[in-house]
């Protein structure tokens, strides 16, 4: 049984995610966010090795996770763009892949104190765009992301963009629209099938060995903002 932080916005998700008996904790709301944001624990909490960066703004968040592991962020975060990214980056094979000019202090020191290499990419909302398969695998939309993992050794399906729900926004992230439950299973929020790139993504996904599950098929595939795995 693993533990997952994410939004509670959605019942039906969390419901299903604790039907395959983990536990759920939820985000925080982040107020300042723009309001489709404020609930998505991919902007709050970033996993590195075994520490959880976080923002300062999680209080209640922050209680319920061990203290020793947490490393907050050196600034308050802002509510616009890029001040909203501190922690959104994609953590791959000891590489920190985002918008490096947005990234916490505290976050990029840590990096540098414990080699962790960090490469740029434009797209801010890194780690929302990316739906990490396995070490050597990934699914995006964003083909700055496609074409910076490519030239890093990363396998990458590059899928249509769109087709994913983000209240308030055009659309969503596939990052943020589905989440590993173990190392074997990818869960989605919402009904994959719908999307114009189904087939590929599962294909894409059982050639890794990784099979996909959808929870609650009767709502859009929607971007809830992703699930952070804690324990």
């Amino acid at each position: 049984m693993s533990t997952f932080v994410m939004s509670d916005k959605y019942p039906c998700f969390v419901n299903e995610i604790k039907k395959y008996g983990h536990c759920v904790i939820s985000s925080d709301r982040i107020q300042i966010f723009p309001k489709p944001e404020q609930n998505h624990a991919d902007m709050q909490l970033l996993p590195i090795n075994d520490r959880f960066f976080i923002l300062n703004e999680c209080k209640s968040l922050s209680k319920k996770l061990h203290p020793e592991k947490l490393m907050f962020c050196s600034r308050k975060a802002g509510k616009k763009y890029p001040e909203n990214i501190l922690l959104n980056f994609l953590y791959l094979n000891n590489t920190l892949y985002g918008k490096i000019s947005a990234i916490d202090n505290n976050l990029l020191s840590y990096c540098n104190s414990n080699n962790i290499k960090t490469v740029n990419i434009n797209q801010g909302y890194a780690r929302c765009s990316a739906l990490i398969v396995n070490n050597n695998a990934v699914v995006t939309s964003d083909i700055s992301i496609a074409n910076t993992l490519k030239a890093n050794g990363v396998e990458v399906l590059l899928i249509s963009p769109g087709h994913i729900v983000l209240d308030g926004y055009d659309y969503g992230f596939i990052g943020g629209a589905s989440g590993k439950i173990n190392k074997d299973t990818i869960v989605f929020f919402g009904n994959l099938k719908n999307h114009p790139d189904y087939d590929k993504i599962e294909n894409f996904c059982h050639e890794y060995g990784v099979s996909i599950k959808i929870l609650c098929n009767n709502i859009p595939l929607t971007d809830v903002g992703g699930m952070v795995q804690i324990k």
